[in-house]
């Protein structure tokens, strides 16, 4: 600021330089070789367990999509709008060769929209998981699909889809879940890529 051609100079004080206050806890782990879980509690219970994945399948498919889509030229671009909620009652099944006792049956539907020749469809998928628990945690044994058919008249048929971007994505998401965080997925392998 000038006033009658003499610059006003505002001298400042010089700043203090305060210490942060910071507060370390030191947080004592009761067992270090047991990694950190990220499951809900009760997750040995398959109806809870499934309640979380529900909500987060959506992002983990998308992701697979896209490394699919990195390596597929032939590539329809998609995404995963929606799950919906799974239902737990069993179909009777004996001739199945990895069926045993100790499976477990999820059903679950998706909302999928493509892009196709300038047009956005949006179809339903259906989907059958069959889980089983081990001694440490819940394992995608098979998975079969059916999409919605574009053509009413002609039935949908399941296809065997245990090595496609739904278990893939199923399949880091446990892994995530019962071997630390879920946000960090993109470091863990699928069982498909080991």
């Amino acid at each position: 600021m000038t006033i009658d051609n003499y610059l006003m100079v505002r001298k400042r004080r010089p700043r203090r330089h305060r210490k942060p206050r910071i507060e370390i806890e030191k947080i004592e782990s009761t067992d270090p070789w047991k990694p950190k879980s990220t499951c809900p509690d009760n997750s040995e219970y398959l109806e809870i367990l499934a309640t979380d994945l529900i909500l987060d399948l959506p992002g983990y498919v998308n992701r697979e999509i896209q490394r699919d889509r990195q390596s597929n030229e032939d590539y329809l671009e998609r995404n995963i709008v929606i799950a919906g909620r799974p239902e737990f009652e069993p179909l009777p099944i004996d001739d199945m060769p990895f069926f045993q006792e100790d499976i477990n049956q999820i059903f679950l539907t998706t909302l999928e929209r493509q892009y196709r020749d300038n047009q956005v469809v949006e179809l339903q998928q259906f989907h059958w998981l069959f889980l089983r628990k081990s001694q440490r945690q819940w394992e995608l044994v098979n998975m079969f699909s059916i999409e919605e058919s574009l053509l009413g008249n002609l039935p949908p048929q399941p296809e065997d889809s245990s090595n496609g971007v739904f278990a893939r994505g199923i399949r880091v998401w446990l892994q995530g879940c019962y071997f630390g965080d879920r946000g960090q997925e993109t470091g863990v392998k699928s069982q498909n890529e080991e």
